[in-house]
Formats: structure tokens, C-alpha cells, sequence
């Protein structure tokens, strides 16, 4: 009997150490396959273009494996938002995730909550930029706001999806310089510059890089940039200069649906880490007026739990969207 249960333990010593030894490999070999982002918003926007700038650097860092780009910009990402959901947890479906995305929970009923997700790490941070028409007859954004306070709601101003992060902006833009505007939903960034471009809104509420290529071909004119400070990589004077004390930013990270081996999630962590820190990445990101930002997921994850919070109070004290409305 005793040599029975040597034996067992034996053999269950031994299956272990393969499996821990499996795992370990299975790991050590991850990507073997094409790993697809899924980007809640339409190609040429600002998630979009950060995405694929990652994703041109991806393989060096993932086995030769590409980041494949899934775009399903169609009601700010919600329905693509609620599919990834099902998504396996394997590591192999990964979803952008940012401010629009926790701020869209709390304007109206969806499946999803903005700590729905594991977060992996942040990539990038920018900050909010009111753009208009190179030909528009504001050059200052003095003007732009003394022609809005003398005709409220004379002017439309386009954002990339009702609810979202650049829609919230210029809710917040209203309340700081007590203005209003027609807001003009778009199904993006690149849209929204799109329909900025072709006339049908008078400016928009912006997020690098949307809109950067155009304001350097000549076509287009940022009025304020909303930061603390000048950025180097946008040519434009602060609105906190111009006398509004208001600070937009915006970021945006990875994550993955709960469930995924915390080990796999660890090695995407560091692929990702690895690609916003190639000089390929880091050169576009400043050309196109974002930070290359890299917090891991932990600290990820605090941002994400504490914009949730705090954009849950603003929708509520400002009475925005449907959700906390009786």
C-alpha cells in the first residue's frame, strides 16, 4: 500500500512539474499567432492612428507576430465594446480602452462598466485642442469666444461620437467659459475633422492626432490647446494663457477581458511597453501631438478607477446623457 501511494505521488509530482514546465513554455512562446486590437472608433482617428503605430513596431517585440487592427467605430464603440466581452481570455483579442470609453458608462445604459476590464498599461496621453478652418475668421481663441457669447449657440462644434471623451471636452469647454454650442456627433476623430473640413460644423473639439496632418498642410487652425503647459509637438498657445483655466486630457491603454491568465497578461504588458518605447513610436506619437505615456497595469488600473469615478460625478452634477436621469 505504502508503495501505491509513493507511487501516485510520484506520478502527480511529476504531471505537475510538466505542466507548471508547459505553462511556462506556452508563455515563453506567446504570440504564436496574429494578435488582434480592437479599436472602438473609425480608422483615421485618434485611437486608430496610436494603434497602428503600435502595431508597425508590434512583431519585432511579439515572436514576428502582427497586431491586426479591427476597427467598429459605429455608436461610440458600445456594440463592439459589448461583443468583446465574449471575447476568450486568452490574450490573443485586446481592446483599446479610454476617457470616452469609462465616460460613455455613465451617459447612458450599456452592458459594460469602465473597470470592466483587466488593464494591461496605459500607451499614450493627449490633451484637447479646439481646431477650426484655416479660412474661419477666428484667429485667437479671444475671438472665438466673444463671437460665441454674443450668438449662443451660433456655432457648431463637431465632436467624435455623442458622449464620448471629445464631446465631454466640449461640454466642459461650455461650462468653463459659459458658452454653448450645436454639438455635432461624429462616428470618430477622422470624421469629425472630415466633416470640419467639408463644412458641416464650424470647429471641433479635437484629440491628437486627429486633425495634426491638416493643421500642417495649411488646411486647418488650432485655436487653443488645453493643457498645463506649450507642447512641443502642437504649435499652439494654451487656452490656461488665454485666460480659461481648463485642462483636457485624454488617455488611452490596453486591456483584455477578465479571466486572462495574469502570466499572459504580464508578457503583453511588456511586448506593448517594449513597442511605445521604440524610437519608431515615440518619433510619430511627437509628430502627431501625443506623449508616449507608460504606466503598468496597476497603476493603469487606478487611473482608469478614478476617471470612472469622477466622470460618474460630473454626468451626474452637469445632468448629462440618460442614465441618472429619473
Amino acid at each position: 500500500m505504502k508503495k501505491v501511494l509513493v507511487m501516485l505521488m510520484i506520478v502527480l509530482l511529476s504531471s505537475t512539474m510538466l505542466f507548471a514546465q508547459a505553462a511556462a513554455e506556452s508563455v515563453e512562446s506567446f504570440p504564436n499567432k496574429p494578435v488582434t486590437a480592437l479599436v472602438g472608433w473609425a480608422a483615421g482617428g485618434g485611437a486608430d492612428i496610436v494603434f497602428r503605430a503600435i502595431a508597425e513596431v508590434f512583431p519585432k517585440y511579439a515572436n514576428g507576430q502582427p497586431l491586426v487592427i479591427q476597427n467598429q467605430g459605429a455608436a461610440a464603440g458600445v456594440p463592439a465594446i459589448t461583443e468583446f466581452m465574449k471575447a476568450e481570455p486568452s490574450g490573443y483579442q485586446v481592446l483599446h480602452w479610454n476617457v470616452a470609453h469609462v465616460i460613455k458608462t455613465h451617459m447612458t445604459q450599456v452592458a459594460f462598466k469602465g473597470t470592466e476590464f483587466v488593464p494591461v498599461l496605459q500607451v499614450v496621453a493627449s490633451f484637447n485642442y479646439l481646431v477650426v478652418r484655416a479660412d474661419a475668421k477666428w484667429n485667437t481663441l479671444a475671438e472665438f469666444l466673444a463671437d460665441a457669447k454674443a450668438k449662443p449657440e451660433g456655432i457648431s462644434m463637431g465632436n467624435a461620437g455623442s458622449g464620448g471623451g471629445n464631446h465631454m471636452a466640449a461640454l466642459l469647454f461650455e461650462q468653463a467659459t459659459n458658452t454653448s454650442y450645436i454639438h455635432v456627433p461624429f462616428s470618430g476623430g477622422g470624421p469629425a475633422i472630415t466633416g470640419l473640413m467639408s463644412g458641416q460644423c464650424d470647429a471641433v473639439m479635437a484629440n491628437a492626432p486627429e486633425g495634426i496632418a491638416n493643421v500642417q498642410a495649411g488646411q486647418l487652425k488650432i485655436l487653443a490647446v488645453f493643457s498645463s503647459n506649450r507642447l512641443d509637438s502642437i504649435k499652439a498657445p494654451t487656452g490656461v494663457e488665454q485666460g480659461v483655466q481648463l485642462v483636457l486630457e485624454q488617455w488611452r491603454g490596453v486591456v483584455v477581458p477578465q479571466g486572462t491568465p495574469p502570466a499572459i497578461v504580464e508578457k503583453l504588458e511588456k511586448i506593448f511597453k517594449q513597442c511605445i518605447e521604440d524610437p519608431i513610436y515615440i518619433k510619430k506619437m511627437n509628430e502627431l501631438g501625443s506623449i508616449p505615456v507608460y504606466k503598468n497595469g496597476t497603476d493603469f488600473g487606478k487611473l482608469v478607477a478614478f476617471d470612472d469615478a469622477r466622470y460618474e460625478k460630473i454626468v451626474k452634477d452637469g445632468g448629462f446623457g440618460d442614465k441618472y436621469k429619473k
